[in-house]
């Protein structure tokens, strides 16, 4: 299904070989960021999938979305004060439902922000709530931004529960806290956007990134994008390519679920645009790609050694690591795919901060999207 608005705001056609590379790559990040907070069926995720369907109509895929119902977590009304003063806080979703004022909370110190990419990753913290009335998850991250954190959502917590920053947890410890939370689950809906290009009788790839996450993600999510389009469109002149940007990625991988369950190239060689593929972070000397990313790869012998050099100007380290996988590299992976899989963190990962002037550059994410290229480039041609 294709649709476009008459006012929609549509990046210019896009040459990803041209001499504009760098320019028409930052574009397509500053446009993804500039929607807003990305949560999965609000309207900022709807005018991204109406945004990115347009596009890819433009770029001469064959598009179309593939929509499905959830009921999204709905927060109303949300503060947390310490002896009455404002903390910087988001709530944690797919918590309690129901209308909350109270005083009788429990302060956990959660640690490495590390949790934050992993549905799973709260659960033994939740665990230690004890007979409190609520809870507040002390994450680690810059100073004074909390650090939203991915959630399965058909595993509601039945108290409500607030994240805050790292260097708030003595005060927190040691004041009066109050956490007030109104919440509800709302039927909703999203989208998968899904596209194809290239001959229908050559060699199939999928090329695949999220769509969705909790902050306006210009280097967690936006840098991805860009990058797995400049893949699928250079992919395209000798394959089959099989685009697919899932939305609930932060609902533990809920669209790209539902795009495995319905799928007949899962088999295929599948290249994954995870987490934070052109994220920066600032230091003396400038902005530099964050060194925390890697790939992740079934690729053995030689053309592992290949990938590594292609990867490492991007300062991407090549990892050995025993499936489960994280991100949704290894969701692909659990499927029955061979799979290349780049990911990573970086200092702003789930924060408000990760917008396209702080969490990239126009150089760095030209040089990581080559250097993307040119390893998908090279892990198709051992499948083949």
């Amino acid at each position: 299904m294709k649709r476009r608005s008459a006012d929609l705001q549509l990046v210019p056609a896009i040459d990803f070989t041209g001499a504009m590379l760098d320019a028409a790559l930052h574009d397509v990040v500053a446009t993804y960021s500039g929607f807003g907070d990305h949560h999965t069926g609000t309207p900022a995720d709807a005018a991204t999938t109406e945004w990115l369907t347009a596009l890819l109509d433009d770029l001469g895929g064959a598009v179309f979305e593939d929509p499905y119902l959830f009921e999204r977590y709905d927060v109303t009304r949300f503060a947390l004060t310490l002896d009455g003063e404002p903390v910087p806080a988001v709530p944690l979703f797919h918590g309690a439902t129901g209308a909350f004022d109270i005083e009788r909370v429990v302060v956990l110190a959660v640690g490495d922000g590390g949790v934050a990419g992993s549905a799973r990753g709260l659960a033994p913290f939740l665990g230690q709530a004890g007979d409190a009335d609520g809870v507040v998850l002390v994450v680690d991250g810059p100073d004074d931004l909390p650090v939203q954190c991915n959630r399965i959502p058909h595993e509601s917590f039945d108290l409500p529960v607030a994240i805050a920053p790292g260097n708030w947890l003595d005060r927190l410890q040691h004041g009066r806290v109050r956490l007030q939370l109104d919440a509800a689950l709302v039927p909703s809906s999203s989208a998968n956007v899904l596209a194809r290009f290239g001959d229908v009788d050559s060699p199939i790839v999928n090329v695949t990134t999220p769509l969705t996450g909790w902050t306006p993600a210009a280097g967690e999510r936006g840098t991805g994008l860009a990058a797995a389009l400049a893949i699928a469109t250079d992919l395209a002149a000798d394959h089959r390519v099989e685009f697919s940007a899932c939305s609930g990625h932060e609902l533990d991988h809920l669209g790209l679920r539902r795009l495995l369950a319905q799928s007949t190239t899962t088999h295929r060689p599948t290249i994954h645009l995870g987490a934070s593929i052109a994220a920066v972070e600032h230091g003396p000397t400038g902005a530099h790609l964050a060194t925390s990313r890697m790939c992740l790869s079934t690729a053995q012998g030689a053309v592992r050694d290949e990938l590594a050099s292609i990867l490492e100007p991007a300062s991407w380290r090549l990892a050995d690591m025993e499936p489960p996988w994280p991100g949704e590299g290894g969701t692909w992976l659990d499927a029955g795919s061979p799979v290349l899989s780049l990911l990573g963190r970086f200092s702003l990962f789930h924060t408000a901060h990760d917008t396209v002037e702080r969490a990239t550059t126009p150089e760095a994410l030209a040089l990581a999207t080559r250097q993307a290229v040119a390893a998908a480039r090279r892990f198709c041609e051992e499948m083949a």
